[in-house]
């Protein structure tokens, strides 16, 4: 399979995902709590206006026509337990609340209401329903009587002073709900603010926390998972699913919950003033259940494509961003352009999938709405004529119904943010349910601190793909503190002997052991300590010369990677720049030559101190006299430890005590410089096709 195509994942259940993602939370539970109960209160706060203005409309607005008791001054104590009391010109009347309506009234009250008939304002000694709509003003003997299908009942005209006393307890409370409706806006500004913050806090050290566990899971990976899975692949894992994680911990999960309770608390005051009203608003949620159910089919297939796409995307940038040189040198710009343009296509369709998924659902769930305000305004409209509900209930069901459907609407983007979270996680656990190839054995014991470097390999096979044998039956002994050279043409399996006597592939046959111990039975940690590699392509990080030298162990002393330098004839080199050991490089060591890189990578090997020390062709970037130069460190630094090079240039190893000639996979001479040519076998045939026009052979001793 090519790296750049992903590995099926296995679905799995959202429950079983959502399970294993609010893991990760459970450790700020106390947070994500006390959230909740801020949201709990920012919805109390938002449910609180509509109901203010509800009771500004029908108990202050149109107050004045609600059902009065009045009693003389001199029983006023009989009425004051029923509301606030209004004084008119010696008389005191109360506004009666629906409950007190239907309950038994003291004896000697009065039962009193202001209506207004034919553009006149009338006191009349009863109750009317409806306000007065369809009654009739008529006049009897100078006495103004108000007739209506319930019967007639005698009026009073009031003047405007009487009515302005009549409003006067209208007027404090239009202040009081004002200052009340401002206090519900301002907390509520200051509950969101607060708990915004709270949620991203949380949702940031959860996130932080998810990246560690990926970075230090990806960092014990054996060098197979690498091959399999491209940078801009795992970037993507570790930058842009975990952000979308953020997401879903710093504002769903809350925020779902915020407006679930947003969506109970409507309903239960929906009931609460109007059944008939609620039953009505509530007969367009069938609609609303079928078109979220296709949404949540279209949307999760989407965002798995786009994801796919992003990551190729991803992968195809980075790989092409390192080669950019090779691109330019063989003018491939525009074949390169090609494929990227591909490949932006397919990511923009996708995008554009999903967009346009949301914009029709979005839009369909705010035209469900209006239609359910359409036909509250058709049947509360009627309504309030006939009498049966009250204005300020409609008008403060159209508020309620919109923060109804807010949530709803607000579902493409909160769903969106699910859906794209959900399929970032199945990569992101995917990734970490891969178990690492090579990992300590159970009967791992930790070696000793010095060891001899002995090194055996007792008939090997080792494959990268399953029965694709690069070593075969492989065999050789290397005693402790000589130095050992491989060479052999391309692919004969030089360099995956180094990759295996440091275990970052293990094989399938045979043992390899360290001071006869199975390095399978070794610590990885104690096993790579031991063994520094050279490798030929060079890799520098970003910083300064002194950090990567001593790749940020603070054991190794600043004299002592100012001593691998010199030892590596480095030093002078680098006093001459602006900052000494302290100039930074720029991105792999760009700033650098090649040779300077190598050396660079020499001293960084000499300063840990290895026991073991690989030369994986570490001098194919090195001029002659330079190479002169790193032969001489070479000379000293391997005295008393184990040495193992990898070359093609024979001229850095004929020093070594062993050479192992490898082709096809196996080994096919032994022996030392010497000894080799005078068997005129591969070795012969090497040194002959390097240096036939330059050398004589030399004879045999």
């Amino acid at each position: 399979m090519s790296i750049h195509q992903e590995k099926e994942i296995v679905r799995v259940k959202d429950s079983q995902m959502l399970r294993r993602l609010l893991a990760y939370a459970l450790p700020y539970w106390k947070m994500i709590l006390l959230g909740i109960i801020l949201a709990f209160l920012i919805v109390v706060a938002d449910l609180a206006r509509p109901y203010l203005l509800k009771l500004t409309i029908d108990d202050h607005i149109n107050g004045i026509n609600h059902p009065m008791i009045s009693v003389t001054a001199e029983h006023t104590d009989e009425i004051q337990s029923y509301g606030e009391l209004i004084h008119v010109d010696g008389d005191v009347y109360v506004r009666l609340s629906d409950k007190h309506r239907e309950a038994e009234l003291p004896e000697g009250v009065r039962k009193n209401q202001i209506v207004t008939v034919q553009g006149e304002a009338l006191l009349l000694e009863g109750w009317l329903s409806g306000q007065g709509r369809k009654a009739e003003l008529t006049e009897r003997a100078g006495v103004p009587y108000v007739v209506s299908e319930e019967g007639e009942l005698q009026a009073k005209r009031l003047s405007a002073e009487e009515m302005k006393q009549f409003r006067q307890n209208d007027y404090k409370g239009f202040i009081m709900i004002g200052l009340l409706f401002l206090g519900a806006v301002a907390l509520g500004s200051l509950l969101t603010y607060v708990q915004g913050n709270l949620l991203q806090y949380t949702g940031q050290s959860i996130i932080f926390n998810i990246r560690q566990q990926l970075f230090k899971h990806l960092s014990r990976m054996s060098m197979s998972f690498f091959d399999r899975n491209p940078s801009g692949r795992i970037v993507v894992r570790v930058t842009q699913d975990t952000e979308a994680l953020n997401q879903l911990y710093s504002q769903v999960v809350v925020n779902l919950v915020k407006d679930v309770i947003v969506v109970v608390g409507i309903i239960v005051i929906m009931l609460q003033m109007s059944v008939e009203l609620s039953l009505l608003a509530f007969a367009v949620l069938p609609f609303l259940a079928v078109l979220t159910f296709w949404y949540r089919m279209v949307i999760r297939k989407g965002q798995r494509k786009a994801r796919l796409i992003l990551s190729r995307l991803n992968s195809f940038l980075a790989e092409n961003l390192s080669g950019m040189r090779i691109t330019q040198l063989f003018i491939r710009e525009r074949r390169q352009w090609e494929q990227f343009d591909r490949h932006n296509q397919d990511y923009y369709r996708a995008g554009m999938f999903n967009s346009t998924v949301n914009s029709i659902f979005q839009p369909a769930i705010g035209f469900i709405g209006n239609l359910a305000i359409a036909l509250l305004v058709w049947y509360g409209g009627i309504k309030v004529i006939d009498g049966h509900i009250t204005f300020g209930i409609v008008y403060a069901f159209t508020h309620y119904i919109r923060q109804f459907f807010q949530p709803l609407m607000s579902l493409a983007e909160k769903y969106n943010q699910i859906q794209t979270a959900m399929v970032g996680a199945e990569r992101i656990f995917e990734m970490l349910d891969e178990k690492p190839a090579i990992v300590d054995s159970p009967q791992a014991k930790p070696l000793a601190k010095q060891v001899r470097g002995e090194i055996e390999f007792d008939h090997v096979w080792f494959a990268y793909n399953e029965e694709e044998w690069v070593l075969k039956d492989v065999s050789f002994k290397i005693e402790p503190g000589q130095t050992i050279a491989f060479v052999g043409a391309t692919g004969a399996g030089k360099s995956s002997i180094i990759q295996l006597i440091n275990r970052f592939y293990d094989i399938q046959k045979g043992s390899i052991k360290l001071d006869g111990v199975d390095i399978r039975d070794i610590p990885l940690d104690d096993l790579r300590q031991m063994i520094s590699i050279v490798q030929q392509d060079v890799f520098l990080f970003t910083g300064d010369i002194a950090s990567n030298i001593r790749l940020n162990n603070t054991d190794i002393t600043d004299e002592q990677v100012r001593e691998a330098a010199r030892m590596v004839h480095l030093d002078s080199f680098i006093r001459t720049l602006p900052q000494s050991y302290s100039t930074l490089l720029g991105e792999r060591g760009i700033t650098l030559s090649l040779g300077q890189r190598q050396l660079l990578s020499f001293a960084r090997a000499i300063a840990f101190r290895p026991q073991i020390l690989i030369l994986d062709e570490a001098t194919s970037n090195i001029d002659t006299e330079t190479e002169i130069v790193v032969q001489d460190a070479l000379h000293t630094i391997s005295k008393g430890r184990t040495t193992v090079i990898v070359a093609h240039r024979l001229s850095t190893i004929q020093h070594a005590d062993q050479i192992i000639v490898m082709h096809k996979g196996k080994v096919r001479e032994t022996g030392n410089h010497y000894q080799l040519l005078a068997q005129k076998g591969y070795y012969y045939r090497l040194f002959e096709l390097q240096y036939k026009e330059q050398h004589k052979v030399r004879p045999a001793r």
